[in-house]
């Protein structure tokens, strides 16, 4: 027959073991979480490229918009080194989709499409789905300044001839949204005004 007092020792003496292994379990469990919560996420804003100046409607890419919209993916390669782009959207458009097949190809993802009713819920949609990941959206020179306004709670105005400009929005989890612009393609060509003079 085995001692009760024996037994009540015994017990006592896993004690010590447990305390370190609860311990240690805690701080793994923490680290997950913090790597979870702590991470950031890349937003990538550009603009369609540029459609034939005459275009109404549904218009496809003009000749300078084909040539810009070409060099898309392989610029936000070089930009991004050793990191890819991991969803891409754009708006429901031939010239938005056109743009953004560049991104599409290089990256080798779908191309999410973006109804006109989705655009003001797109940004509280990237931070709640898609952080610490790296995010493309092609859109257009009204509905862009919603989605940078919202997630870097700053002010975007687009002038009509810039189709060039491409916003990264850095959100980082804890911290503020830092914002770099950067150019791609050709500079907009500029009209020349004859020399009134003889």
């Amino acid at each position: 027959m085995t001692d009760p007092l024996h037994r009540l020792r015994r017990r006592a003496s896993l004690l010590p073991l447990l305390v370190p292994l609860i311990a240690v379990i805690v701080v793994v469990a923490g680290s997950v979480w913090l790597s979870t919560w702590a991470r950031t996420t890349v937003v990538i804003l550009v603009r369609h490229a540029e459609a034939p100046a005459a275009s109404s409607g549904d218009s496809d890419l003009g000749p300078v918009g084909e040539r810009r919209a070409a060099r898309l993916g392989a610029f936000l390669a070089d930009a991004l080194p050793g990191r890819s782009v991991d969803h891409l959207y754009a708006g429901d458009t031939r010239r938005v989709q056109q743009t953004a097949a560049s991104v599409a190809n290089q990256f080798k993802l779908p191309i999410n499409l973006l109804a006109g009713s989705d655009w003001p819920g797109i940004a509280s949609r990237i931070r709640r789905e898609h952080r610490g990941q790296t995010v493309v959206v092609v859109g257009y020179a009204s509905t862009l300044p919603i989605v940078y306004n919202q997630l870097s709670g700053g002010h975007l105005t687009l002038d009509d001839d810039d189709f060039g400009s491409v916003f990264v929005i850095t959100l980082p989890s804890p911290g503020e949204a830092r914002v770099v612009r950067l150019r791609y393609g050709e500079p907009p060509t500029a009209t020349r005004v004859p020399d009134p003079r003889p």
